[in-house]
């Protein structure tokens, strides 16, 4: 046909690594990722890929839950955002453990959710009937 392989398909690696040489793995993504050795007993704790990277609607999903907790109060707004931040970091020690693409919306909106209605049900009430009687444990 005469057609010029960039022409016919230009998504398609053309086999290179970062570093030039045809050995390397251009298509993995992982394979100059970093390890993190356990200084004591010197084995392979786990591995980030390059670049971890979180969609639009994550930060939809969890800007939607702490904005309608901010509608309440800023406490369980606040006890919202933590949680949300926790699941973030939960989900990135089980990127790093796993090494395998996972979803970053089901453990930070859990537990922004418990977060919600425990801390709205159960710790406001609690700090409020505090508050009504002055009385601020330490």
């Amino acid at each position: 046909d005469g057609e010029d392989e960039s022409e016919s398909a230009p998504l398609v690696s053309s086999g290179y690594g970062a570093s030039g040489d045809p050995e390397s793995n251009a298509l993995d993504p992982e394979s100059n990722a970093p390890e993190y050795v356990d200084p004591v007993l010197g084995g392979k704790l786990f591995a980030l890929p390059d670049s971890i990277k979180l969609g639009l609607g994550d930060f939809i999903f969890y800007s939607v839950l702490v904005a309608r907790a901010a509608m309440y109060d800023t406490f369980v707004a606040t006890s919202c955002f933590l949680a949300v931040l926790q699941g973030l970091v939960g989900t990135l020690f089980l990127l790093g453990v796993y090494e395998r693409a996972l979803p970053a919306l089901p453990i930070s909106i859990a537990f922004g959710v418990l977060a919600y209605f425990g801390s709205r049900y159960a710790l406001e009430p609690v700090a409020m009937e505090f508050a009504s009687q002055l009385v601020f444990p330490m």
